[in-house]
């Protein structure tokens, strides 16, 4: 395998972990199983950390046993792709949809790029979360926001992250025989999914849980901001203001005020597993949506820290039973 052969030549490889699940993999030194990853300078970082997410994205497919679907459908001057179970759109029962946060701690298939390098695979890739969908009977589709242009040419319907979600949302899932979608977005991944709300009424109606981790920016995912320009701005300050107003021109909604049925879906349907140290789970409040915490104060390790809380809540929606879940959080609260 080419990323296995790319670790390799920098001088690592990934081993099944202690835990013996299929999910959990640790990457070692070759030649010393002890060892993990030592930082030497950003760029072997950079190296490490690219082959790290190819090989992630190819065990999508060995491992996890999804299948490449390209995005657009039809071939085009540039294609991306994204993973999901085979025959996923004549699935009768649930679809989860997994949706990971910005680049470049997100990628297709991860959740967190420092996790799969520093702890394990288990812990900052989406395997656990595919293997449980699929012990539930869910069929399983893995978006690809972070991919927008191949060797300089923009990716026709997804020359933005917001632009994917929406592409593939109209392509494969609005017209999949799903009984229900469920949602699991990290971090930036919220604002791009309440995107797909504002511009889709299917997607208000066919999801029925929409779980996000840790979801950035804090209060600000119903209606992305801009941030105003300073005299003297760092170079990430700089960089996210221009990504940003990239995202504005293309997507322009993402950007507006939600409309009152955006605001009731997530409402209704959504929860926020928030950075917190309080045990997994705990009713933290009321904000754009309903609020627990996730069960860890790290940001990159909230959706793995989250897991039981959130599968339970996932299933509560796959039931219907989302908006009951959530009123019943508040009403508890106001006793």
């Amino acid at each position: 395998m080419y990323a296995a052969s790319e670790l390799a030549k920098l001088g690592y490889e990934f081993r099944p972990g202690p835990s013996g699940k299929k999910s959990d993999w640790v990457l070692r030194q070759r030649g010393d199983d002890q060892k993990g990853f030592e930082f030497k300078d950003q760029g072997n970082y950079n190296e490490v950390a690219n082959a790290v997410v190819s090989f992630v994205q190819q065990q999508l497919v060995s491992l996890c046993e999804l299948l490449p679907f390209p995005l657009p459908p039809t071939a085009g001057e540039a294609n991306s792709v994204i993973y999901a179970t085979q025959n996923f759109q004549e699935h009768p029962g649930p679809l989860l949809l997994l949706v990971c946060g910005s680049a470049p701690g997100g990628a297709a298939g991860v959740w967190g790029r420092s996790l799969c390098i520093n702890a394990t695979l288990h812990e900052g890739a989406m395997f656990d979360y595919i293997f449980r969908a699929e012990a539930l009977g869910w069929a399983v589709v893995v978006a690809n926001p972070n991919i927008n242009e191949i060797h300089g040419i923009p990716i026709t319907g997804s020359e933005s992250p917001h632009q994917h979600l929406a592409t593939l949302w109209k392509s494969y899932m609005e017209s999949a025989q799903a009984s229900n979608v469920l949602v699991v977005a990290h971090s930036y991944g919220a604002p791009l999914i309440v995107h797909l709300l504002k511009v889709f009424a299917s997607a208000r109606a066919r999801i029925s849980a929409l779980a996000f981790t840790d979801a950035w920016p804090p209060g600000g995912f119903l209606e992305e901001k801009i941030p105003e320009e300073k005299e003297a701005p760092t170079p990430a300050e700089s960089a996210l203001r221009k990504v940003l107003l990239d995202f504005a021109k293309k997507t322009p909604e993402a950007f507006a005020p939600a409309e009152p049925e955006v605001v009731s879906t997530l409402q209704q349907v959504g929860r926020n597993f928030r950075a917190s140290p309080l045990p997994a789970g705990t009713f933290l409040g009321v904000g754009e949506v309903v609020e627990v915490s996730a069960g860890h104060q790290s940001h990159p390790s909230t959706t793995h820290a989250a897991t039981e809380p959130l599968f339970l809540f996932l299933q509560q929606g796959a039931q219907g039973d989302a908006p009951k879940a959530n009123e019943e959080l508040r009403a508890a609260r106001a006793a």
